[in-house]
């Protein structure tokens, strides 16, 4: 193991230490990350901050200007009122902010999706008096387990490349279009009501650290009420935002960056908020928290830190021949790299991994090459995880102990219904 290794696992086990001690600031700690990767020549300077100029913090910072001026009107508190009417219970709130998060999802991507439904998080969390927490973590982490469920969009293309990748190593190829969602929509469906029913119960329900949003706190004292006529131009800004955010992931245009951030400006050079108000509306926080997050991914990957993970456990599998334990180990080793490494690197190491054991074995490929694919979405119990878990984590005011406690239900769970459904399903022999 080499010296940039054994530091990149080094700084990863620091920031998780420092997030759980609760004692030191987050975006500090992230900050911190990003320093020590580039000082010690890990990642250079363009790499090491990459992640303050990535098109997911320029997402974030606009959709964080949108959400200020959605507050202004009175949206937010008519869709609060349509979700949670008076004497609704709790779960009603759950349940409505998670659908929303679920059919937003399969038609866009969960920073997006994330970005758009925070605000009316808070105001749901407002209208239901309720703390934001108890819907903030649900929401991100149905959004996070229905991504590519449906085959859309991108979700078309998992078939074809796993398929390719099994016939260059000699294999038979036996996926379909529907094969992965036939995998994996009955585990999602019943984590879902699990989460709506009983998950939610592991959110804290108290309001410790919990970021001002507009939503519920306002944007400044001396903010004026809108027109009529600007309340009306509000909606249609934001709302032609979110559908042109969507259509980004079909029409390769604008991304959905560049679509928010048009939206931003526009909020700003009719007045809808003054340019206090706007920079007032980022939370910087988030974002510092996100790019440490994506340093340390970078990291991981530059380092050769991933290649050694993947060697460790091409060695470990290597003498195997149960299908169901290489399944388990595969599924278990993704689930936990996805919690510290960018899902879409994870998921290419172990679909590479699970195809070469499964070929090499000669197992039908589709059990294990599925658990790297359902492994990779499974990014829940960190905020480490992915993009949207950190902005969650910095904005909902977390703790690490409160994300673990509220994570690994759904977490744990993902992972049993995969073994009890999939390998069943797909035999491997």
């Amino acid at each position: 193991m080499t010296t940039p290794v054994i530091i990149v696992f080094a700084v990863a086990v620091l920031m998780i230490l420092g997030f759980a001690s609760n004692k030191f600031s987050y975006a500090a700690i992230a900050v911190g990350v990003i320093v020590v990767l580039e000082v010690t020549k890990i990642l250079t300077a363009k790499e090491a901050w990459a992640g303050f100029a990535s098109s997911t913090a320029v997402l974030f910072a606009a959709m964080f200007v949108l959400a200020a001026a959605l507050a202004k009107t009175s949206l937010l508190s008519k869709i609060s009122a349509l979700i949670v009417p008076e004497g609704s219970s709790e779960r009603r709130a759950v349940i409505g902010c998670g659908l929303l998060s679920i059919l937003l999802t399969t038609f866009s991507n969960t920073s997006s999706t994330m970005a758009t439904l925070m605000p009316v998080c808070y105001g749901v969390a407002d209208k239901a008096g309720i703390s934001p927490k108890r819907l903030l973590k649900p929401t991100v982490d149905l959004s996070s387990i229905w991504a590519a469920v449906i085959p859309v969009g991108l979700a078309l293309t998992a078939f074809s490349v796993s398929n390719e990748l099994v016939s260059n190593l000699g294999g038979e190829p036996t996926f379909t279009m529907l094969t992965f969602m036939f995998a994996r929509l009955p585990v999602v469906l019943i984590v879902t009501l699990f989460i709506f029913f009983i998950g939610y119960r592991f959110t804290p329900d108290n309001y410790d650290g919990v970021g001002d949003m507009a939503s519920t706190k306002g944007a400044g004292k001396d903010d004026k009420k809108l027109s009529p006529a600007k309340e009306k131009l509000t909606y249609v800004i934001f709302t032609a935002s979110i559908v042109a955010m969507i259509i980004s992931n079909y029409v390769k245009f604008l991304t959905a960056a560049q679509c928010a951030s048009i939206g931003a400006l526009l909020v700003v050079f009719t007045g809808i908020l003054s340019e206090k108000e706007a920079i007032r509306a980022i939370n910087l926080k988030v974002i510092a928290i996100y790019a440490g997050t994506i340093a340390l991914a970078a990291g991981i990957t530059s380092s050769g830190a991933n290649q050694v993970i993947s060697d460790f456990m091409q060695n470990a599998l290597g003498g195997m021949t149960s299908p169901r334990l290489i399944a388990f180990i595969v599924m278990i080793a993704t689930c936990a790299c996805t919690q510290f490494m960018n899902n879409t690197s994870t998921l290419n190491i172990f679909r590479v991994l699970a195809a070469v054991v499964s070929v090499a074995c000669g197992f039908d490929p589709r059990a294990i090459m599925i658990a790297a694919e359902m492994g990779a979405t499974c990014s829940v119990l960190l905020p480490t995880a992915s993009a949207t878990q950190a902005m969650v984590f910095a904005q909902g005011g977390y703790t690490v102990k409160e994300y673990l406690k509220a994570g690994f239900p759904v977490f744990a769970l993902y992972v049993v219904l995969y073994m009890l459904w999939v390998p069943t399903i797909f035999p491997a022999i």
